[in-house]
């Protein structure tokens, strides 16, 4: 019996006996003479290995189902060998009030032609203002509070924790989501699509606010306020004009699926980076090459995909991880073309701490990568560093994809790992632990020592 259990170890007894054996293996590594030194490559593989692994177990993650729960787990396993501290919580939020947005506006623009026919054009006006206040908040500005008039779910976020060897002193928290988004019943690449499904019925609803705003006017000047009248003949050719042109809201209506997308680049892929930066840490600081004084959080969040809801959660419940800290967050690194550190957020709307993305975009041209720095723009979409700014944490996003949101697979069921860029993902790796070990060792009395990446006396052996 016991020859079979040193044969066939159980599961936690294998996770300890290779820890050790990795760890022993490079020891005596370092003692051969023309070793390989440790590329970041190496981990950028083991990274999209864990990804091909969870996107194969878990293809459709929608912001609090089961199978986000279970890749958090996942995730949660994956950290515990490399972690000091490594826990998952839950949170409940109303999570179908941001894509339900574009079935609000349909409904909406609906009721308010029906009671401009029928005279009541301040009843109308009340629908747009409602609407309008719900959807700037819910969507563009990613501000939405939970409702009892929505429907709730379990939004399950995880991270890991590294202390230093000293004292805390300063924290940097680097933060992906593991969540994705639902497929559009349209090709969101043809910008040809976007305009009739999107952009054309936004442009209607506006026309009809405006409209309507009109026509109220109208009424409250001629003493017709609340009570039943046919529009003046200006604003009854617009009426017919508007609701000819109504059914192009049956396309913004059904633009959003119910099937859910892969989501490799956006963004498991970041999560799984995470994992690999606590394992390289966590090495570090087992040989003794550990911070003095800086803590390391790796966080992954549910909810990015349904208005940061995962995010703004956590970081109202860790506020003790977040002091005197930053925030980089990974998502989307699809390409190294173009990489860039945001400075506004959230359609735009948030800003950003523009000081640290110059820093860490100088921190990548040191190393001989050129990463811009740029913001979002409006209808390109939110990450999760605008939680962490709302929080009071200098933040940014390190992002792959181009800024106008043009030629992408994501939110696309093309969004796979097939499609990763593994020289894309080796350079994030390497950029992220140049941005702590230089954050790092700052306060550091001692002659600087190049990063593992660099030194060829210092190995890394990733199994």
């Amino acid at each position: 019996m016991l020859y079979f259990l040193l044969m066939f170890r159980l599961p936690w007894m294998q996770k300890k006996v290779q820890k050790k054996e990795l760890f022993e293996e490079d020891r005596k590594a370092r003692k051969v003479e023309g070793m390989e030194s440790l590329k970041a490559s190496r981990l950028a593989s083991v990274s999209l290995d864990k990804c091909q692994k969870l996107v194969s177990s878990f293809p459709e993650r929608k912001a609090g189902s089961e199978e986000a729960r279970k890749c958090a787990r996942r995730l949660l396993e994956f950290f515990t060998p490399y972690s000091d501290d490594c826990i998952i919580t839950s949170e409940k939020a109303s999570c179908s009030g941001y894509y339900g947005v574009f079935r609000l506006v349909s409904l909406s623009a609906a009721a308010m032609l029906v009671f401009s026919w029928i005279g009541f054009p301040s009843v109308s006006l009340l629908c747009a203002v409602f609407t309008v206040l719900f959807s700037a908040n819910e969507f563009f500005l990613c501000k939405g509070k939970n409702s009892r008039f929505l429907s709730f779910c379990d939004l399950t976020n995880v991270h890991a924790v590294i202390n230093p060897g000293g004292k805390v002193e300063k924290t940097v928290i680097f933060s992906a989501h593991h969540d994705s988004a639902p497929a559009m019943n349209v090709p969101v690449n043809d910008r040809n699509s976007l305009i009739l499904s999107m952009y054309l019925p936004l442009i209607h609803y506006i026309l009809l606010c405006l409209t309507v705003f009109c026509y109220t006017v109208s009424d409250v000047i001629e003493g017709k306020f609340l009570s039943f009248n046919l529009p003046p003949l200006a604003i009854g050719i617009f009426l017919v004009i508007l609701t000819l042109s109504s059914p192009l809201y049956y396309r913004l209506f059904t633009l959003v699926s119910s099937h859910y997308v892969p989501g490799a680049g956006d963004n498991l892929i970041s999560s799984c980076i995470l994992t690999e930066l606590a394992h390289y840490f966590h090495w570090k600081k087992e040989n003794g090459e550990g911070l003095e004084d800086t803590r390391l959080v790796f966080a992954s969040f549910d909810g990015e995909e349904c208005g940061l809801k995962g995010s703004a959660a956590w970081y109202d419940s860790h506020r003790d991880l977040c002091r005197n800290a930053v925030n980089i967050n990974i998502d989307c690194p699809l390409r190294s073309q173009d990489m860039s550190f945001l400075t506004k957020d959230v359609n735009g709307f948030v800003p950003l701490s523009s000081s640290l993305a110059s820093e860490a975009a100088t921190t990548a041209a040191s190393m001989g990568y050129e990463v811009k720095v740029g913001a979002l723009s409006v209808f390109s979409g939110a990450t999760d560093a605008a939680s962490a700014q709302r929080a009071g944490v200098e933040a940014t996003t390190l992002m792959g994809i181009s800024l106008s949101g043009r030629d992408s697979v994501i939110h696309t069921d093309a969004d796979t790992v097939a499609n990763l860029d593994r020289k894309t993902i080796e350079e994030v790796i390497s950029i992220c632990i140049k941005i702590v070990e230089t954050r790092g060792r700052s306060k550091v009395k001692e002659e600087v020592r190049p990063t593992a990446l660099e030194d060829k006396s210092r190995k890394f052996i990733v199994n």
